[in-house]
């Protein structure tokens, strides 16, 4: 008899092992689970592809998590997710934990988006140069009044400095300086959009082209034009600003899988993906 428990115990030890160490095989009242996290600037998109897949393979369920390109790298590692919605391209030290954690990653630039620069709707500012953007991202410029606004403080809300979407904007947008000491730091792009809500017309911020129109809808923020100079006209974010390059923040978007997976669904999945990407591009 004891023998016998002892056999039953190794036996449900190792199931549990092979689902933690192959976590899209997870089964759930017969559908099969597959588990993306990532990048915030991602999470609306690719929950909405998620949902349009289930739809077309109900015998699957995909769950979406935000949280940032980093613990998505840090999820992969750990074999607690199939796929990483990624920010940025993986950096040396990832590779370097992906290596000892036995799993190689491998990525497709699945599509890109723009990021928005958002106020509050009674902001009187329209447009901005890049210029200004860096010197407010930076610091330099501290008050509205240094941009012809009142003579009211600039209150910058960021998401955290090391995100994929903030690494983009030091490098595309800031000469890759840092970001003002003053700057506010949320972990999601909700927490900041309710903010730029909130705080009357002197807070400005970046996120997503989706999440800035869906605030814009919401009547939560509006939008600021990009000037690459006083003598440019100022471009808006949109699809076709996107696909036509002329829109001067634009930011490529990557999934991260381990190369060593071999889920047929999480290759459907990803497939699926590329079709959705082209069709945003």
């Amino acid at each position: 008899m004891d023998r016998s428990r002892s056999l039953w115990v190794l036996i449900l030890w190792a199931l549990l092992v092979t689902m933690m160490a192959n976590p899209g095989q997870a089964q759930e009242k017969g559908r099969e689970i597959l588990k993306v996290k990532g990048a915030n600037v991602m999470a609306s998109m690719c929950d909405k592809w998620a949902v349009q897949f289930s739809e077309q393979n109900p015998n699957t369920s995909v769950i979406v998590t935000g949280g940032g390109t980093a613990a998505g790298f840090d999820a992969l590692f750990d074999k607690s997710v199939n796929l990483v919605m990624a920010s940025r391209k993986i950096i040396t030290k990832e590779i370097q934990t992906a290596a000892v954690a036995d799993v190689s990653p491998t990525d497709i630039q699945i599509t890109r988006t723009c990021i928005a620069i958002i106020t509050n709707r009674q902001n009187p500012l329209r447009q901005l140069t890049l210029d200004q953007l860096r010197r407010i991202l930076t610091g330099q410029l501290t008050r509205w009044k240094e941009l012809g606004g009142p003579d009211e403080p600039i209150i910058l809300l960021t998401t955290e400095h090391v995100s994929g979407t903030s690494m983009f904007m030091r490098e595309a947008a800031m000469q890759n300086d840092y970001f003002s000491s003053d700057s506010r730091i949320r972990p999601y792009y909700h927490d900041v959009i309710r903010e730029v809500a909130a705080r009357k017309p002197w807070a400005i911020a970046y996120c997503g082209m989706a999440d800035a129109q869906r605030a814009v809808q919401k009547n939560l923020a509006k939008i600021l034009g990009l000037q690459k100079d006083e003598q440019s006209a100022a471009v808006l974010p949109s699809d076709q600003t996107l696909r036509d390059g002329s829109y001067p923040l634009i930011l490529p978007l990557y999934l991260y899988w381990d190369s060593t997976s071999r889920s047929p669904v999480l290759q459907k999945f990803i497939d699926f993906c590329k079709e959705k990407g082209r069709e945003t591009r």
